[in-house]
């Protein structure tokens, strides 16, 4: 009796929701059969089913059907999203992205330490095929409680055989923004994540870069795989003055235009911004307004290419949506998705090498352009 009433609840559900499939034909018998298909799994399955579950992962299911950055979340998985952006929890330090490709190891983490790179894929976890695993399972077996180890097998591009890390979780703190002087005229900010409170916390970095003497200023993107859309003008509002940061294009309802915020105040200290292949998403949208509007030089590699915008939507469970909503241009009208941005000047990094090169490379390009006397012209 409750499966039956379950079922009409469920079917009443789905014929409130016709009109959205008016323009599909088929539409009524592809719904028509997905309820054959429920009906026949409650009431035939050798084993009796939780519907709870069954809704679940029919709603997992749809999700996975639309984009690779589009993912349903659980309520324990939507909590472990919201504690990343307070910026604390426990685990090795990774990003990664729903094919279990590594975005970025965090710095400072685990996972930088024991050597995992941008691009790794991860095909095994504590022994285990990731074959069938998602991105939201495969995290929520690598997060755990500090000083408990799990074990990682990574297939790397170049290398034959999988390499093999055990690594033991911390407590990872994304300290999100570090800055500090060089050299007498050098200012250095790094952002590890555009969590809230990113453009303000950089603000605070540039006057105290400016007040210590800082002629010159590297904001440092590289392995930053993103964050929040808001927080990516508010960085760049630092730089840019009155002028256009990114453009939103969406399907439904009007596009939006960004523009760097008064307020603010932006710099006019010249300025060289580091990326790489981690550098992703807000990362990409600061990098390219500097870019287009000729405000800055950008060194490293190739940027990692994810040009579309993700929406949250609490569910009524505790549960989420993470929904792709929208597309984003550049200030040049340039959709950069599974493109990237190209750097200005092109510096691989040298893994083998005591130190940061690319870093290296950056304070030298500065260091010749002051002896050249040419610094007027980087901004």
């Amino acid at each position: 009796m409750k499966k039956t009433i379950y079922i009409l609840i469920f079917l009443l559900c789905i014929n409130s929701g016709m009109s959205v499939f008016a323009k599909n034909d088929d539409s009524e018998l592809i719904l028509n059969s997905f309820n054959e298909l429920f009906s026949f799994i409650l009431n035939y399955h050798v084993d009796e089913q939780d519907i709870s579950e069954l809704v679940r992962g029919a709603m997992k299911g749809m999700t996975e059907t639309l984009d690779q950055h589009s993912t349903y979340m659980t309520e324990k998985e939507f909590e472990d999203m919201q504690l990343e952006f307070e910026g604390h929890f426990g685990g090795i330090g990774i990003y990664i992205e729903p094919d279990l490709t590594i975005v970025s190891p965090i710095k400072g983490t685990p996972g930088e330490r024991v050597g995992l790179l941008p691009g790794d894929s991860i095909i095994g976890i504590n022994g285990e095929s990731t074959d069938n695993m998602t991105q939201n399972e495969a995290v929520n077996i690598m997060r755990g409680e500090p000083g408990t180890i799990v074990n990682i097998t990574i297939r790397r591009e170049g290398e034959e055989e999988p390499l093999e890390f055990e690594i033991i979780r911390e407590d990872v703190q994304i300290p999100n923004v570090e800055w500090e002087m060089k050299t007498d005229k050098i200012g250095y900010i790094s952002i590890i994540e555009f969590a809230g409170g990113v453009g303000d916390k950089v603000n605070t970095a540039i006057k105290e870069l400016d007040s210590d003497g800082a002629e010159y200023l590297i904001l440092d993107l590289r392995t930053n795989p993103g964050g929040l859309l808001d927080e990516a003008v508010n960085v760049a509002s630092n730089f840019i003055e009155d002028d256009i940061i990114v453009s939103v294009k969406y399907r439904v309802g009007r596009d939006d235009v960004y523009k760097a915020r008064r307020d603010i105040g932006a710099t006019k200290l010249p300025l060289l911004v580091l990326i790489n292949q981690g550098s992703a998403s807000a990362s990409e949208i600061v990098s390219a307004a500097v870019k287009d509007h000729n405000r800055g030089i950008l060194m490293g590699k190739k940027s990692y290419g994810k040009g579309t915008v993700q929406s949250l939507f609490p569910l009524s469970d505790g549960s989420a949506l993470k929904l792709t909503t929208g597309r984003y241009y550049t200030p040049a009208g340039t959709f950069i998705h599974e493109k990237g941005i190209n750097p200005d000047i092109e510096v691989d990094y040298d893994p083998d090498y005591d130190g940061d090169n690319q870093l290296e490379a950056a304070l030298q390009y500065i260091e010749d352009m002051y002896y050249r006397g040419e610094q007027k012209n980087a901004s």
